[in-house]
């Protein structure tokens, strides 16, 4: 009893040890997150209030990778809809039983010292911690009992874990077919004059059975047994990322850890021991094609290292003790020699808890993505479309139809391109951030064409901040009656099979009554948005035009050509009838205008880091001797500039030169708001200026500009208003890659 008494107390110390580091890591990660959760959050939320397996309602896409997680976190729902916390709750349990299934495993292959180390390595290791939340340690503890199966010689049941491991990830193939090869070779090996009748037929059977039920569901379901992310996240055979992108993580967690370095070759070692013991062959046979696998995927995302370094520690583990077995003789010395060895671990493992921490606190745009989500769920119609980026957290909170650019859950996303996805779905709304190709995109014509800003959002240290929620400007269908002076919004659907090449460009007309060309404008098809000359596949395309308007009320028809010639009529009301228009006060500048009246098409609510679009009704009074610029500002309540807008009425389309007497002059001016805004109440005052000298052209029997009798409301999206500064925050954040 004497003997048993002292591992027994040690064995306790360690268990207690681990579960410690667990705990106290686990606190540290409980607000933490990624922003792939929670795309598997909202199929879960969908499963659970009966609206399907999909992310958006009525559309079929396989976005998750997780199936069973999914089914899992949708059964959770049913508790709580704090899925974060609770899949971070989850996460400890599958990482403690983990933990207890390695342990268990090695049982017979390690002394207590060295189950020791396995435990508190793990307990510790920076990246189980940043994979919280993800189906990463659900997938990690259905793999250890698999492997815990198959060393207890329970092959069926190993098979049907396997299968389940296949439900977890679709990468739990690798498993089944590690345990069926492993059990081939074995039969194979057996003297037998007839060994293909030991090929392990029920076991390969067992497995396919097990994964069956899914993949027939998915591929009646979604058209497609693999996920959308198979192809929007690999390349395949695209070189050696997987592997050099490996020791790239490894460097950024474990780089604090010099011991670490130790482990390496022990890996190799331990890989031959589990070679050696036949019920442990799995690991190793596993961890190689495991590694072979995603380097031909080419998929280099964090998470997907999380399973392989638990194998890895294991293996570790086992060519360490092989070497302290075999080079130290005496019983007492290797006592000793473990002993100091586990101390070394315990210094490692402190080590890497201060990696961990490093990590702990949810990257800033976490924040920034939430507000952008909630902000749109209370500020869009349910029936809007939003495009996005990075579509987990905003999606989930936004509830809104939602595209991604990278593809993840669009289905026919030829080109996981910020302007393809743009130009070819037309969302109402687009979130542009600092990050992906979005700076480029937002600067071109073509966008600003399309897309006005609405609001701003930023996250003090974020350094995808700031991120803007751009509005569509144009909708899809022309509209019966349009103001005078506004662009008549047009569409041309172009439907073209594969390779058929795109059109050319796309143009617009206004006819009078007469037959007479009016106006006309043309542009390049999509812009030039569209990534190649011909379609890959089946597509359907929408190209607009705005066709300005600066006619006289009364009915016209239009025309508008892309492959194909559409047509139709609009009645051009007279500007007084625009909504909101209120006529101005008088007021005259020299003898060249005269101000009848202002709208706000937008109405009178702006968001901070949006814009404002303000209609100014002019009347011309002649030709004036020179082009005079128009300027508009706003500002607050102290009477400070907030913002302005100046230039050539319409954009230098009507200079005040070639004014015609009597004529109307339709002038809308789009104030761009800056991010940091304050809530409150501001006013507009507009006047003329000699843009060479900046002299103010006084209004007749008043000042030099003219108030506008408006409040205009300045709304605060929430975030700190305040970009990105370099160098503000250097903690690291794994959402960068």
């Amino acid at each position: 009893m004497r003997k048993l008494a002292r591992p027994n107390l040690f064995f306790l110390f360690f268990v207690t040890l681990t579960i410690g580091i667990v705990v106290l890591l686990a606190a540290a990660f409980w607000d933490y997150t990624q922003d792939d959760v929670f795309i598997t959050y909202v199929y879960s939320r969908n499963i659970a209030e009966g609206k399907g397996f999909v992310f958006n309602p009525g559309e079929r896409v396989q976005g998750t990778t997780t199936p069973l997680y999914t089914l899992f976190m949708a059964g959770v729902y049913q508790f709580t809809s704090d899925l974060l916390h609770a899949g971070n709750l989850l996460s400890v349990f599958f990482l403690l039983i983990t933990c207890g299934l390695v342990i268990s495993l090695m049982r017979r292959y390690l002394s207590i010292y060295g189950r020791a180390a396995i435990a508190i390595t793990l307990a510790a290791s920076p990246l189980v911690y940043v994979s919280f939340g993800m189906e990463t340690l659900f997938y990690s503890a259905v793999l250890m009992f698999g492997f815990w199966l198959w060393e207890k010689n329970r092959r069926r049941e190993a098979m049907w874990v396997a299968a389940a491991l296949t439900w977890i990830r679709a990468d739990g193939v690798i498993l089944g077919a590690t345990l069926w090869l492993l059990a081939l070779w074995e039969a194979w090996q057996t003297p037998s004059p007839h060994r293909w009748q030991n090929i392990p037929w029920k076991l390969g059977l067992i497995y396919l059975a097990g994964i069956a039920p899914w993949f027939v569901f998915a591929w009646t379901y979604f058209g497609t047994p693999l996920p959308n992310t198979f192809s929007a996240k690999q390349e395949i055979f695209g070189g050696l990322s997987f592997l050099a992108d490996g020791v790239g993580w490894w460097r950024s967690l474990y780089g604090n850890n010099p011991l670490a370095l130790f482990a390496v070759p022990l890996i190799g070692l331990g890989a031959w021991r589990a070679v050696v013991h036949p019920r442990l062959r799995p690991l190793a046979s596993w961890a190689a094609l495991y590694s072979a696998g995603y380097t031909a995927l080419n998929v280099t995302t964090f998470w997907y290292y999380t399973p392989l370094l638990v194998v890895f520690i294991g293996l570790a583990a086992l060519g360490g003790e092989w070497i302290a077995r075999r080079l130290i003789l005496s019983g007492f010395r290797r006592h000793r020699v473990a002993g100091g060895a586990l101390a070394l671990v315990l210094i490692s493992s402190g080590l890497a808890i201060m990696s961990a921490k490093d990590y702990a606190v949810p990257p800033p745009r976490v924040t920034t993505y939430r507000l952008l989500g909630e902000w749109i769920e209370k500020n869009t119609h349910p029936d809007e479309t939003i495009l996005v980026g990075d579509v987990g957290i905003m999606g989930y909170h936004a509830r809104r139809r939602t595209i991604d650019s990278p593809g993840l859950i669009v289905a026919d996303m030829h080109y996981k391109q910020d302007g393809y996805a743009v130009a070819k779905y037309k969302p109402d709304y687009v979130v542009a951030t600092q990050y992906w190709t979005w700076g480029k995109l937002i600067g071109q014509d073509w966008f600003r064409y399309h897309y006005t800003p609405l609001a701003q959002f930023s996250t003090s240290g974020d350094d995808f901040s700031p991120m803007t929620v751009y509005r569509r400007r144009l909708p899809i269908e022309p509209p019966q009656q349009i103001i005078q002076g506004f662009d008549l919004p047009l569409s041309c659907p172009v439907r073209l099979n594969s390779n058929d090449r795109l059109p050319d460009e796309t143009r617009a007309r206004l006819i009078s009554p007469e037959g007479e060309v009016l106006v006309e404008t043309s542009h390049p098809f999509l812009w030039n948005q569209y990534p190649a000359p011909q379609v890959p596949a089946p597509e359907v395309l929408i190209d607009q035009i705005a066709l300005p308007l600066t006619v006289r009320p009364g009915v016209y028809a239009w025309e508008m050509e892309c492959d194909q010639i559409v047509s139709g009529d609009i009645e051009v009301l007279p500007i007084d009838q625009a909504p909101g228009y209120t006529s101005s006060p008088s007021a005259q500048w020299k003898n060249f205008a005269r101000l009848r009246g202002v709208a706000f098409p937008e109405g009178f609510e702006m968001w901070s880091g949006g814009s404002l679009d303000v209609m100014l009704h002019w009347e011309a009074l002649g030709a004036a001797q020179q082009d005079y610029s128009v300027f508009v500002h706003l500002l607050d309540a102290n009477g400070h500039l907030a913002a302005q807008n100046d230039g050539y009425p319409r954009d230098g389309l009507r200079p005040t030169t070639n004014w015609q007497t009597g004529e109307m002059i339709v002038d809308i001016r789009r104030i761009s708001l800056p991010a940091d805004l304050p809530e409150g109440k501001y006013t507009l005052v507009i006047g003329w200026y000699d843009w060479r000298t900046g002299d103010r052209l006084s209004v007749i029997d008043g000042d030099d500009s003219l108030r506008l009798p408006f409040a205009i409301r300045n709304r605060w999206p929430g975030g700190s208003g305040l970009p990105f500064v370099k160098g503000a925050d250097t903690r690291i954040s794994l959402g960068t890659f």
